[in-house]
């Protein structure tokens, strides 16, 4: 199916391995670097999914459904996500009195997908849930009540039942990590004699090997970290359901590939990426913590224990770095912010309480199936630090070092997003404090696909991130963090390189440069260079006459394109993590034939998270933000020129909560330093 492009590719991706010098460099470092325990264990998994089974249980109705709190409707898959968790839990000797409420789920959630009447046409993502809930369940189930379930779960048509399916997508390549979803439940259908046949998993299995990056990452459209990670844990989950088939080889490949990759994308705090769409979700970095469990019991199986601890040590992080949001009293944090969950602050349209809360929870029960107790955890990169992991197929950059931790997005998506130093974390220290996302702006139009999500005030009309701003020789400033992808980039049609065909021009080429480990910390480069002339819509002649497109190569020819980007022809980042914080520099060049005549710096500061409002502090010298138990001090290095410095009024959301931005600039200096420390109070 795949195009001889498309085979030199795949070819080339087994081949190239990005992934595999940085495992190394860690390897060679792990050893003797002190870390403190988690104290986690795989109880712990188990009592997040009760939380959750406890919190739903009471919107049960009498059919079995389980219905939102917030709109008292049956959403999703929230009923199978409720019956595959108490199954796990049953079946580890919790939950005894709510046994008949999980089989209930059971009985109401199998008769649905059996009849093809999963709420909101998502049964694509149920089956692999139900047949896991059946597995367990059976063995204390009535007979009667297990061949009901039997007998719904053999009624499934894939083609029929599912969504994203031939009949939905002519090209198969154009369907996303759905499939993936669909592709493990019927290999388990297969496994539990609920089907004979494999005929769907060879048919949509091989449009979606294209998707993998060289970093053994997966591309659903517009690169949503969220879906890297599920569709990654699906596709493992159709291995360990038995698939042996011709592509066996490369999925395993990839997917460990994959799995390395995601643990240099760990921030120091535990949590995972950010980026894209259904991000900043906790099922995100219980996701990642499966697919670590998983890496860590087939390492130990193995015999390479000490691989197996720093995945295991990973998946440990992870699952603390959500207990400030799932222990919260007031109430469970879906998202990671503190606004009250009705008003749904950062959620997508197509995003539920009921359906995401317990989705969230039967992934913590498969972490508790897979985890293994004898492995004792080792460092993970996310201790050791000192890396650079330069990402250039999701146009990321990720570094963590003495603690510290940023990403830094080169061509972020817009309307999501934001291009510059989305995230600076420090280990111990809440990650909204300073920065764990970009702000998306609403200055240019994106596609409607894109599914910006609710926020609670309006967003600014140019994204914002930690980075640079420049004004042109017309007196307009513009901003690095508003350049970013503004094409629906479905990744179905692709060059030998692995990239779309026809891709979106992007406004910076850019390279990360000169990483080096040193005693002060880690030193790097990042820098942009313009590679725009003018930015045009593009042009479809249909309807418009025979000479439509020769008339708008005329017309076009006929303007003249700006210079640079905004002027600008290069912009340089040189970033420091060291024991006393982050120190980053930013420089400009303009292009030819225009001027830059000010040069800035903007750094988002917390107002609130939802929870309470920040203190915000200090002058051009320093400038403070203190909010809950913690501290962030951002202050200008001393350079030559003079800086003026200016709090904006305006608030801006992202999915963490509000904030203010902060600018620094000079009508002198082309190049302005700042250095971030991030402390906890107590």
């Amino acid at each position: 199916m795949e195009t001889n492009h498309e085979q030199i590719y795949l070819t080339r991706l087994l081949r190239d391995d990005p992934v595999t010098p940085h495992v190394e460099r860690f390897l060679a470092k792990q050893t003797g670097e002190p870390f403190e325990e988690s104290g986690a264990t795989r109880e712990h998994y188990l009592a997040f999914a009760e939380q959750r089974l406890r919190q739903f249980a009471s919107e049960q109705d009498e059919r079995g459904a389980i219905l939102d709190p917030y709109d008292g409707v049956e959403r999703q898959f929230a009923t199978a996500c409720f019956a595959k968790a108490g199954a796990v839990l049953l079946n580890a000797g919790r939950c005894g009195d709510l046994g008949e409420s999980v089989r209930k789920a059971m009985d109401w959630a199998s008769y649905c997908l059996g009849e093809n009447k999963i709420p909101d046409d998502h049964a694509d993502f149920t089956t692999h849930m139900l047949v896991r809930a059946l597995q367990l369940l059976a063995p204390e189930t009535t007979d009667e009540r297990v061949l009901s379930w039997r007998t719904s779960l053999s009624r499934i048509v894939p083609e029929a039942t599912y969504s994203q399916t031939e009949r939905n997508f002519a090209n198969l390549k154009s369907i996303r990590n759905w499939a993936t979803y669909a592709m493990h439940g019927e290999m388990m259908r297969q496994r539990e004699g609920l089907t004979d046949s494999a005929a769907f998993v060879d048919k949509y299995l091989a449009p979606q090997l294209t998707r993998f990056t060289p970093e053994g990452l997966y591309r659903d459209p517009n690169l949503p970290v969220a879906y890297d990670l599920a569709a990654r844990q699906q596709l493992s989950g159709l291995l360990d359901a038995g698939y042996t088939g011709e592509h066996a080889p490369f999925l395993r490949a990839v997917l460990r590939r994959g799995a390395w990759a995601m643990l240099f994308m760990q921030s120091t705090t535990g949590t995972v990426s950010c980026g894209g769409r259904s991000n900043q979700i906790v099922w995100n970095d219980l996701t990642f913590a499966h697919l670590c469990e998983r890496e860590a019991s087939l390492y130990y199986a193995a015999g390479d224990t000490r691989t197996a601890g720093s995945f295991k040590r990973a998946a440990r992080l992870a699952l603390q770095s959500i207990r400030s949001w799932s222990d919260d009293p007031e109430q469970f944090r879906l998202f990671k912010n503190r606004f009250d969950a009705k008003h749904r602050a950062g959620w997508e349209l197509y995003a539920y309480y009921s359906p995401y809360s317990l989705y969230a929870a039967q992934i913590a029960a498969s972490c508790y199936e897979a985890a293994d107790e004898r492995i004792a955890e080792l460092p993970a990169p996310a201790d050791t630090g000192g890396y650079a992991f330069h990402v250039p197929s999701f146009h990321r950059l990720y570094a963590s070092s003495n603690g510290y931790h940023l990403v830094v997005d080169t061509a972020a998506q817009m309307g999501h997003d934001a291009t510059g130093l989305v995230r600076l974390h420090k280990r111990g220290v809440a990650e909204e404090t300073a920065l764990s996302t970009g702000i998306a702006g609403m200055d240019d139009e994106v596609p409607w696909i894109f599914i910006r999500p609710r926020l609670l005030i309006p967003s600014p009309r140019q994204a914002a991130a930690i980075g640079p701003m420049w004004r042109d020789e017309h007196g307009t400033w513009d901003r690095l963090a508003r350049y970013g992808r503004k094409k629906h980039e479905v990744f179905h049609e692709l060059d030998e390189n692995g990239q779309p065909i026809d891709g979106e021009k992007l406004d910076w080429r850019t390279s990360v440069e000169a990483v080096e480990e040193a005693a002060s910390g880690l030193r790097l480069q990042v820098r942009y260079v313009a590679d725009r002339n003018v930015r045009t819509a593009e042009f479809g002649s249909d309807g418009h006459g025979a000479n439509a497109q020769t008339t708008y190569e005329k017309a076009m020819g006929d303007i003249r394109p700006r210079p640079g980007a905004g002027s600008a022809a290069e912009i340089v980042e040189e970033y420091r993590l060291g024991p006393d914080g982050v120190t980053v520099t930013w420089s400009v060049k303009a292009a030819e034939g225009g001027d830059i005549t000010a040069f800035g710096v903007g750094v988002p500061l917390l107002a609130t998270n939802g929870a309470g409002e920040a203190a915000v502090t200090g002058d051009t010298r320093c400038v403070q933000v203190t909010h809950d138990r913690y501290r962030y001090t951002v202050r200008p290095v001393d350079g030559d020129a003079p800086l003026t410095y200016e709090l904006l009024p305006g608030l801006m959301p992202n999915r963490n909560g509000h904030y203010r931005l902060a600018q620094w600039t000079s009508r002198e200096s082309r190049a302005i330093a700042l250095h971030f420390e991030l402390q906890a109070l107590d």
